[in-house]
């Protein structure tokens, strides 16, 4: 049967962030209920459901409501004709995700959403946080809005290898071959659907910018750094099994707590996604 349910939206912060009850993800959904979900999803940059006991091809179908499941762009095994839906223990790369960043950002076209499904919990900590980088960019002065809507940042592979330490040297030859080792992408993205500007820095993947001369580099990167992290931003979330979050890699960034020891495992679906767009190209 179809999903005809009566939804309730409940927001986290005045940031980011909104609770959908009153649905169940493993029926198939309404179109009634896709718009719903995905207004909520463009408004909020992340959205999250409780008590979803799903399994892979229930987890997929919901996730294509909103774009195409692809393989995971950074896997050590990646293969275009690879399954979309991964389970998987994410402890074991805790500390290359505990900094603030958008997913696989540098490939040529990062994945639009992600979502994932808490299936197996530590028994303390392992949060994830999100952050609006619409909010980010709204909190900047205009004189600085003005000099970043030029500029391109290099996005690279590897800022995460070093920090995955001995585990990392799995990914470099498969991702210098499908993918390459980096890509340049505008600092400030418009965003395809919503055309409001979101700030496109994140510390997991960049590297430099590519217009400015390496001092100014030092200290700009060093201000937006500081800048992501402020809480104004953000929002916090405690899992419980059989959470579902979807987010917008293309509004907001997440920060995974490594707080935590044991096992984490979590369902994982990431989907296709479109080259960057900055302000000189887009409606902002």
């Amino acid at each position: 049967m179809a999903t005809t349910n009566c939804l309730d939206l409940r927001r986290v912060t005045s940031a980011v962030g909104a609770v959908i009850d009153g649905i169940d993800l493993r029926a198939p959904l309404v179109p009634e209920t896709v718009r719903f979900v995905r207004q909520a999803l463009l408004d909020h940059g992340v959205i999250f459901f409780k008590d979803q006991d799903l399994d892979d091809e229930q987890m997929g179908a919901f996730v294509a409501h909103f774009a195409k499941p692809v393989p995971e762009p950074f896997a050590a095994d990646y293969r275009p004709d690879a399954a979309s839906v991964s389970t998987t223990n994410i402890a074991v790369g805790k500390h290359a995700t505990s900094v603030w960043h958008s997913d696989t950002s540098f490939v040529p076209e990062p994945p639009s959403f992600t979502a994932l499904r808490a299936v197996r919990l530590p028994a303390l900590g392992g949060d994830t946080c999100w952050s609006s980088m619409y909010a980010a960019y709204d909190a900047l002065s205009e004189p600085m809005q003005r000099m970043l809507d030029g500029l391109t940042a290099v996005h690279s592979m590897i800022p995460v290898l070093q920090r995955m330490g001995d585990f990392g040297r799995h990914f470099v030859s498969n991702e210098q071959t499908h993918r390459g080792r980096e890509h340049t992408h505008p600092l400030i993205r418009v965003h395809p659907e919503t055309g409001r500007k979101a700030l496109n820095y994140n510390e997991g993947w960049i590297i430099r910018i590519v217009e400015l001369t390496p001092s100014e580099n030092e200290y700009v990167i060093a201000l937006l750094r500081e800048h992501v992290k402020s809480p104004d931003f953000a929002m916090r979330w405690r899992w419980e099994p059989n959470d579902v979050a979807l987010w917008d890699n293309r509004s907001v960034q997440h920060y995974a707590v490594p707080d935590y020891s044991g096992e984490r495992i979590m369902q994982r679906v990431v989907t296709a996604g479109e080259r960057p767009v900055g302000p000189q190209q887009g409606r902002g």
